[in-house]
């Protein structure tokens, strides 16, 4: 028989449960009538193409969970590898089929419902609230050893032609500190596809800053090819082009 717990057990027993009690407005897409979801799917033709939200009420609920608990309990926002272990938790909850990908995959991090998920989070001070920023889409060692416009125009095109092909979505979790704001934002790689249409020239400097398309004003996003880190960063991503999954407002996080 299970002994009843003690006075710290019960303490933090008590902390937890205020924690998953505690306030948080919620905003999100109206859910899939009964809680019955479809095969999940992303749009693969403009990157304005009305999309179904994948987010029902079993999977917030259980995402929301795990929000305050990070938030009111551990104090800590949801980092990377945390932010994958409760997408995972509540797309299972949600009755989504999901698999965690394989050791070694650099572009994706998740598979759910057949479709190819890289996960992002950022906690930086300078979020803006009409523009998305992924300071590394995924590493390219080549970068450093690029010396001729054709070469960047060459192994850029191949890489995204590649990470498109291979990928469904982005989804960036986003903390506004201040704020106490999570927002989930999802970014569809048929977005990236632009780049393919990219002219040599834009590719003359060794580290390269494009606005796609190009001569947009503003661009759907801007393409950076670090060289000092051998990176590729995704800046100044129009909002308007991505969907808002989800937001979350906490009370501002205190010190514990």
């Amino acid at each position: 028989m299970t002994s009843p717990p003690d006075s710290t057990e019960q303490r933090y027993l008590d902390e937890l449960l205020a924690a998953m009690r505690g306030p948080c407005e919620a905003t999100f897409p109206a859910y899939p009538v009964a809680d019955t979801l479809p095969e999940l799917k992303f749009p693969s033709d403009t990157p304005s193409a009305p999309t179904p939200s994948f987010l029902s009420e079993r999977f917030e609920k259980e995402f929301r969970t795990t929000l305050l608990i990070h938030h009111y309990f551990l104090k800590a926002p949801l980092a990377r590898n945390s932010f994958e272990a409760a997408f995972v938790r509540a797309a299972r909850a949600g009755g989504h089929d999901i698999q965690k990908a394989p050791e070694g995959q650099r572009f994706w991090d998740v598979e759910m419902d057949g479709q190819r998920i890289s996960l992002k989070s950022t906690s930086a001070k300078d979020l803006r609230v009409g523009s998305l920023h992924i300071s590394k889409l995924c590493e390219a060692a080549w970068i450093q050893d690029a010396r001729s416009a054709s070469h960047r125009e060459r192994n850029t095109k191949q890489l995204f032609a590649e990470y498109t092909a291979t990928v469904n979505a982005i989804i960036q979790l986003r903390l506004f500190k201040k704020k106490g704001l999570y927002e989930m934002v999802r970014i569809p790689t048929s977005v990236l596809a632009q780049v393919a249409d990219v002219p040599r020239v834009e590719f003359a400097s060794e580290g390269p800053s494009i606005g796609i398309p190009v001569g947009q004003d503003p661009p759907d996003f801007t393409l950076k090819l670090d060289r000092s880190d051998a990176k590729v960063t995704l800046a100044r991503i129009d909002k308007r082009v991505c969907t808002v999954e989800g937001t979350w407002r906490l009370a501002p996080q205190t010190p514990r």
